[in-house]
């Protein structure tokens, strides 16, 4: 079994900790190790576009992000933000959160110092912890780990200069591993490369049948994702 980073941040048995939650893999294997470590997650925290009605990181639609949280059991909180307040809107979500209990907050990052760093820096503000399960964890080591205990990862937005579109709606596999492989790709995306929606796994209580998705184009950041919003 895969375990949690010794670079974790981790500071007493317990945590009550909201997960940082894009719906992606990063964020999902995050909260699943501090699950299985016994922490004890309180709220999903996902950021939005202004207009509340999809996410910052993925361009998920919010009833994709509410269904998830009732898949694992944990109550979504969406915090709306545009982008010129969006460390505002974040910290007080976290002061929001830590009146209903939190100490941290769980977060997917794998090896991108900078964003530790800015994480670190705000959430000292706030008093609340924050937590680096997955940090310098080997990439192949954390996908095979997430492929091996059941989670379904679907590709639902690629950068077209950095990944093919044909990527898009792939189960993350390991036959999609290969492909990634092929084409020089990390598995884990920590190059921007493409992002994934989890849509079952072993801590959801039943898995999330997505609609038939439409292609968007140009979205923020240039990606190319799929649109599963219901009409």
């Amino acid at each position: 079994m895969l375990q949690i980073s010794p670079y974790a941040n981790l500071h007493q048995p317990v945590h009550r900790f909201a997960a940082s939650w894009s719906g992606g893999k990063d964020a999902c294997l995050a909260l699943y190790l501090l699950m299985q470590a016994g922490h004890q997650p309180q709220f999903l925290l996902t950021m939005m576009h202004e207009n509340g009605q999809t996410s910052r990181a993925h361009n998920l639609p919010s009833w994709l992000i509410e269904a998830q949280a009732a898949a694992i059991g944990v109550p979504a909180f969406q915090q709306a933000s545009d982008k010129l307040r969006y460390k505002d809107n974040y910290l007080n979500a976290l002061t929001h959160l830590k009146a209903q209990g939190i100490d941290s907050i769980a977060l997917g990052d794998i090896d991108l110092q900078a964003h530790r760093d800015w994480q670190q820096v705000q959430t000292h503000t706030v008093d609340v912890t924050p937590l680096f399960p997955l940090w310098q964890l080997p990439h192949r080591t954390l996908v095979d780990e997430l492929i091996a205990v059941g989670f379904k990862a679907v590709i639902m937005a690629v950068h077209p200069e950095k990944a093919p579109e044909s990527l898009l709606g792939q189960v993350l596999d390991h036959t999609t591993l290969a492909e990634l492989d092929a084409h020089g790709i990390d598995v884990c995306a920590e190059g921007g490369e493409f992002h994934t929606v989890i849509i079952d796994g072993p801590i959801f209580k039943q898995p999330i049948t997505l609609p038939k998705p439409i292609l968007r184009q140009g979205a923020e950041f240039g990606y190319s994702y799929l649109d599963y919003s219901l009409v």
